[in-house]
């Protein structure tokens, strides 16, 4: 291969560092081996005896992959600093469902979200549309999600070592599909603690390396924005035109036009707006509602505030020092793996060897989650359910560690014919853009019903793949992936609202049952009536606006904070920190408010 490889090794220090992650983490599997294979229950969600701070951890760790670093690193080399609103802004969506959605699903106590829809709906439609998206969660979004995941790793190991793909697939996945399979839930948040701390360190100390031999922070904005030759590069927010209408169609430039999207569509309109797969199997595996809230809160402050500028330093450093296609050329390095190059290239020996772990546990931690996630689909909500109904929990612990392997080698196929980490996601996003609405309106208004959700994820796959095929093949002209989100989203709305009120409603006793159980806030209007609570337990969420609301101030006011600090400008990072802190106080009062209410009312 390239440049890259031949010039760097790992010396004797760094292969026993990685050995010793190896091995711990082998252990890690065989030590949670016995208690996992209890029952599904504790196989999927832990016995739900999960604290907080271990759950949103675990959160944390998941959504930290091996291709994260290089995704950030990618979008900044192309377009800037801004272009990270394609995920910053489901921070929004993030804290809505800490608020919303963490205490609801505690509540429900079901294995899956996919459960769920025979809780929340009734009949035959209930059971088709559980065994539609068992189906379509485990054999489509969670073996994308892997193999995007894997993707990374074959970018690492091409840097890295000049290792083709295949040996890559063999070293990389087997020992993650062995302790998944063999730990469950239980050995998947144990190492993600780990893995976490392993993570965050590498990439700290990565950040940390370049601003020194950059000069620190003033230096490296400096030399970034002198390379690229404009200060966009380093803007949070993309630059508005100057003298020219807000009505205007010059105005809307395509930067613009996809950050407009990002904050007020894609937030709510994707697959993840009740709380997301992951999210929601810790959620539902932590031991009460309020460990619950904590957990998702703490995940999205990790994620967003604590995790976000140690990749972007290193993304504005790689810019620095190799500014052009070409020059990522001569490296063997495209917009993405220069992440790999630059630690390679920077660290020392054994932070190198330490480095190269946390790659491993930020791999390792997501594709472990969605290993056992799409297992938990097939297992509890398409085997269990409608295939082998009766058997014994070991029968279906096995079948769970069986399907375990079956879906790392789906994942590591699509992976073997993937190519770009960016893309991957960016069509995930349109995929599964249609279903967010329905995801939150079924919580909130008891008129949907199973056909809404059918007909929103049928429609949302159905227009984005023929948008992209029409776009690839040039029938209508390209379209951008914020265009097919957009499209996407308005037609599948409008399909699955005509089939809400064109099908019959959800029979009323399951609605009543639901609304006993899990006291949703909205519009139940007569199915509330006739439910008799306590009025400790009568649904007000007025107070998880105003969380919400304070949630988003801390989170963007702490990321943005910290970002400003980091590049500098002083004044700025203190005035955002500010509002965080202000955020931060409302929901700690508002939290204690509602632990004293409800300890007056238990009394």
């Amino acid at each position: 291969m390239d440049g890259a490889a031949a010039s760097v090794g790992l010396s004797s220090l760094d292969w026993i560092i990685i050995g010793v992650y190896f091995i711990g983490t082998a252990l890690v599997g065989l030590a949670f081996m016995k208690r996992a294979g209890q029952s599904t229950k504790d196989f999927f969600v832990s016995g739900r005896n999960l604290p907080w701070w271990i759950a949103g951890t675990s959160m944390v760790a998941t959504s930290f992959a091996s291709d994260t670093p290089l995704f950030v690193t990618g979008v900044i080399r192309k377009q800037g600093i801004y272009a990270n609103w394609m995920w910053w802004s489901f921070a929004i969506g993030g804290i809505f469902a800490v608020f919303f959605m963490s205490r609801l699903w505690r509540r429900s106590e079901v294995i899956t979200d996919v459960e769920f829809t025979e809780l929340r709906y009734s009949g035959r439609s209930g059971a088709v549309l559980r065994g539609f998206r068992g189906v379509y969660l485990a054999f489509y979004i969670n073996c994308i999600a892997m193999a995007w995941v894997i993707l990374a790793m074959f970018k690492f190991f091409n840097v890295a070592f000049g290792i083709p793909r295949w040996q890559a697939l063999v070293i990389s996945c087997g020992i993650t599909v062995a302790y998944s399979a063999l730990s469950g839930l239980w050995g998947v948040v144990v190492t993600d603690m780990i893995q976490f701390a392993i993570a965050l360190f590498g990439s700290v100390v990565l950040a940390a390396r370049c601003l020194q031999v950059n000069g620190g922070f003033v230096a490296l904005r400096n030399a970034v924005v002198n390379t690229v030759g404009k200060e966009d590069v380093v803007r949070f927010f993309p630059r508005l035109p100057q003298g020219v209408s807000v009505f205007s169609g010059e105005f809307w430039t395509p930067a613009i036009m996809s950050f407009f999207v990002f904050i007020s569509i894609q937030w709510w309109a994707n697959k993840n707006s009740d709380g997301g797969s992951v999210v929601i199997q810790r959620m539902l595996a932590c031991r009460s509602e309020k460990d619950s809230l904590l957990a998702s809160l703490w995940f999205n402050f990790a994620h967003y505030a604590l995790r976000t500028w140690p990749w972007v330093i290193v993304a504005l450093a790689s810019i620095a020092a190799y500014p052009t296609a070409k020059d990522l050329k001569a490296v063997g390095a495209d917009d993405e793996s220069v992440y790999v190059l630059m630690f390679m290239r920077l660290l020392p020996a054994g932070v190198l060897g330490l480095m190269v772990a946390s790659f491993f546990a930020a791999f390792m931690s997501t594709i472990s989650t969605h290993i056992n996630l799409a297992s938990a689909y097939f297992v509890n909500d398409i085997y269990r359910r409608f295939l082998v109904k009766n058997s014994g929990e070991r029968h279906y612990v096995l079948v769970a560690r069986v399907s375990s392997v079956g879906f790392m080698v789906i994942s590591a196929l699509m992976a073997m014919k993937a190519k770009s980490i960016s893309d991957i996601f960016q069509f995930l996003l349109a995929f599964s853009s249609g279903v967010g609405i329905v995801y939150i309106l079924r919580w909130f208004w008891w008129r949907v019903n199973a056909w809404t959700e059918i007909a929103a994820m049928v429609t949302s796959s159905v227009v984005s793949i023929a948008l992209y095929v029409a776009s690839d093949r040039k029938w209508m002209g390209p379209f951008t992936p914020q265009q097919t989100l957009f499209a996407t989203v308005v037609v599948s709305l409008v399909v699955s609202m005509i089939c809400t009120f064109v099908t019959a409603p959800v029979a009323e006793s399951t609605l009543v049952e639901f609304y006993r159980r899990v006291r949703p806030p909205g519009w139940w209007g007569s199915i509330a009536a006739k439910v008799d609570l306590p009025p400790g337990l009568r649904v007000s969420y007025a107070r998880d606006i105003a969380n919400w609301i304070a949630g988003v101030a801390l989170i963007f006011g702490s990321m943005f904070g910290v970002g400003k600090l980091c590049l500098g400008y002083w004044q700025s990072g203190v005035v955002y920190l500010l509002v965080g802190a202000v955020g931060a106080v409302v929901i700690f009062r508002n939290l204690s408010k509602q632990d004293s209410d409800e300890a007056a009312q238990r009394v």
